[in-house]
């Protein structure tokens, strides 16, 4: 019994082994992807914190470099922001004005109490405090501090947000989607900047609200700590560009629910495996004890055999079945006795054959003893079963092969649930895939409507307040100019907005196309003129007396007004739109002579919120959405959209509209089908 009592407790522990390491694989799995969450957290916060100083320093000088600043003028651009609490101080570390308004602060020199002030005031770059008590508003808050030069020397402007309604916090609480994470911003000194959870603005510390978690911080960045009677894990990672430590943890019981159940079955199929073994190896030890009783053996084997649920058979050498089971026979829809005497290639799926008689080959020259083998048995009416077969072959005395002795499971119905499995595995793993790629495509919509949207709408509320406050103080020019600029935010902003929608519509599958016949040579320049552009940008139209394609008027309108916008805004006039007639199609070419699109960035032209790196493209505003609609609406329209550089310099975008069939439709007068249509010039 010693023999087999060993091999039983080598796969057992082998089992074990395995059981436990595909355990460890799935938690670590867990942990990376809890990691890579609060990377990309981490991400966010350091571009809100860069996004934020920039639209300081963009307002500071607009509004903040004047010789004298008007307190009028300091609480306009503060409240552009939303902050309720803001200084701004000269280069010696004074302070100039303060929101809420201190006379007694006034003229005080901060520099030597705030660190992230004497950085900005002393040093000239941008600075994002650790939680400090706000000067002019005594309470914990978070400070970022931007430098910029005027005439009158250099200034700092420093807004700050009170940690008890940071907008970060309120990211933080919404940025994951397993139950009991918890995370938090914390500074080098471990006040809390920012936190999922409601923290007290008297003693906002991560000792006070998570004491066990801030002495593993200490030790090491990422691991596992115990806490109220619960295991946690926890990791943490520094933001860019920030003095803040951004930390999570969560219950390790929500972090590994998803795999509790296979760990489960898993232990249970262990179990179950070992005790088998067990039983297997008890009775092998009866039989060694009972080799001597062959007659009682022999029948015990006659009961097993012919009482057996598992199909088995004995083979002479050649493959003919000698011995049949019940169990078989009934696998097969035959009586045991129909199949003694026929060779089992005649009951094999075609395509197994030359498998199986391989292996029969290699037991009968020597160099195997058994084998076992997938294959398929047809069934008396005609479809086939997916069987496992386990065969050995016993030899006689003189080693010449006597009789296989094989078992043959079915596992149709295993092999069936395999596959639905595989399948189901495939289908998450692409929903995954689709999840991810929308949160990505959440976070961008996000990033874009926290800078894009909000800055026209700044502007005009700036510049109305300007105009309500000092109205009678303006002259007639300055008060058009400020219109004007109010007008182009509002367009801007519509145009935003409008963007916003169609991608809505096009995310939703909403927006479904209506081609109809029309008349490009009429319908080109009626959607131009439905732009609304000034005198000053004049578009050159040529086109022919008559292009009947087929297009939806309002998509169409839609997609010439971002190719022409995008002309103007981005290329040089003259700007032309040439309208060319095919058999097939008609093209529609909008060329302007700019400095073109840069080569690197062309593959991504049409990409969702994709913006050029270089060019001058990074000197304009946009979204990245106009030429991704662009070429959605095509699509939906059967339309093709192109792009080609214009030489010597600009770029031309091409319109493929195809015409509807054609039966008898006559040339125009004067046309020559090999030269296409004259062409007319339009402005």
């Amino acid at each position: 019994m010693a023999v087999p009592l060993a091999i039983w407790l080598m796969l057992t522990a082998g089992g074990t082994t395995a059981l436990l390491w595909s355990q460890a694989q799935s938690r670590a799995w867990l942990t990376q992807q809890f990691e890579v969450r609060l990377r990309q957290v981490g991400n966010f916060v350091s571009n809100y914190a860069a996004d934020l100083i920039d639209r300081e320093r963009a307002q500071a000088r607009a509004m903040l470099a004047d010789p004298v600043v008007s307190e009028r003028d300091f609480v306009r651009a503060v409240g552009g922001f939303g902050y309720p609490a803001a200084v701004l101080i000269d280069s010696r570390g004074r302070l100039l004005h303060a929101v809420p308004p201190d006379p007694a602060l006034t003229g005080r020199e901060l520099v030597s109490t705030y660190e992230h002030l004497r950085i900005a005031a002393r040093q000239g770059r941008p600075a994002v405090s650790s939680v400090v008590r706000s000067a002019v508003r005594d309470e914990p808050v978070v400070a970022f501090a931007v430098p910029f030069d005027t005439s009158s020397g250099r200034r700092v402007f420093s807004g700050a947000i009170p940690i008890a309604s940071s907008p970060l916090s309120s990211y933080l609480a919404t940025s994951w989607t397993v139950n009991g994470v918890r995370v938090q911003l914390t500074d080098p000194s471990g006040l809390i900047a920012a936190s999922s959870r409601p923290v007290d603005p008297a003693t906002p510390s991560l000792a006070s609200d998570s004491p066990k978690l801030a002495l593993a911080l200490t030790r090491q960045e990422s691991g596992r700590y115990r806490d109220g009677g619960r295991w946690w894990h926890y990791s943490s990672e520094h933001v860019p560009n920030t003095p803040w430590l951004l930390s999570a943890t969560v219950p390790e019981s929500a972090l590994f629910a998803s795999v509790r159940g296979n760990e489960t079955a898993g232990r249970v199929a262990v179990v179950a495996a070992s005790a088998v073994g067990l039983l297997v190896v008890a009775a092998a030890a009866r039989g060694r004890r009972h080799r001597r009783e062959q007659e009682a053996s022999e029948q015990r084997f006659r009961m097993v055999f012919d009482y057996s649920r598992i199909g088995m058979l004995i083979a002479d050498p050649q493959g003919r079945f000698s011995r049949v089971n019940p169990a078989l026979g009934q696998m097969l829809g035959r009586a045991p006795d129909d199949l003694i005497g026929h060779e089992f290639t005649e009951f094999t799926h075609p395509d197994d054959i030359p498998s199986c008689l391989q292996v029969v080959n290699d037991c009968c020259a020597g160099r195997r003893n058994d084998f076992e083998m997938h294959k398929r048995y047809r069934h008396a009416d005609g479809h086939y079963i997916e069987a496992l077969v386990t065969s050995v072959l016993l030899r006689e005395p003189d080693g010449h092969p006597r009789f296989f002795a094989s078992q043959i499971i079915d596992v149709s119905e295993r092999y069936a649930l395999e596959r639905i499995r595989d399948q189901q595995k495939a289908e998450l793993a692409e929903r995954a895939e689709q999840l991810q790629k929308a949160n990505a495509q959440m976070a961008d919509f996000i990033t874009m409507l926290t800078h894009d949207v909000r800055q026209p709408l700044t502007g005009i509320v700036a510049r109305g307040e300007l105009l309500i406050d000092e109205w009678d103080e303006l002259s007639d020019q300055d008060r058009t100019h400020y219109v004007r600029q109010m007008l182009a935010a509002g367009h801007r902003a519509d145009q935003l907005i409008s963007e916003i929608l169609t991608l809505a519509q096009l995310d939703e599958g909403a927006i479904v196309a209506r081609p109809v016949a029309l008349d490009l040579s009429q319908a080109v320049p009626e959607a131009v003129a439905a732009q609304g552009l000034s005198p000053e940008q004049p578009i050159n139209i040529l086109a022919p007396d008559q292009a009947i394609a087929l297009a939806d008027p309002a998509h169409l309108q839609l997609i010439l007004g971002n190719l022409v916008g995008n002309a103007i805004k981005y290329g040089a006039p003259p700007v032309t739109i040439r309208i060319v007639g095919n058999p097939r199609h008609v093209d529609i070419h909008v060329t302007d002579n700019g400095e073109g699109v840069p080569e690197a960035f062309v593959p991504h032209l049409f990409d969702r919120f994709a913006r050029a790196e270089t060019g001058v493209a990074v000197t304009k505003p946009g979204t990245g959405l106009g030429l991704y609609l662009v070429r959605q609406l095509a699509e939906a329209g059967g339309i093709t959209v192109s792009y080609r550089p214009h030489q010597p310099n600009g770029s031309t975008f091409t319109l493929t509209v195809p015409r509807p069939p054609v039966r008898h439709v006559a040339e125009p007068l004067g046309a020559d089908p090999r030269k296409g249509t004259p062409a007319v010039r339009k402005n």
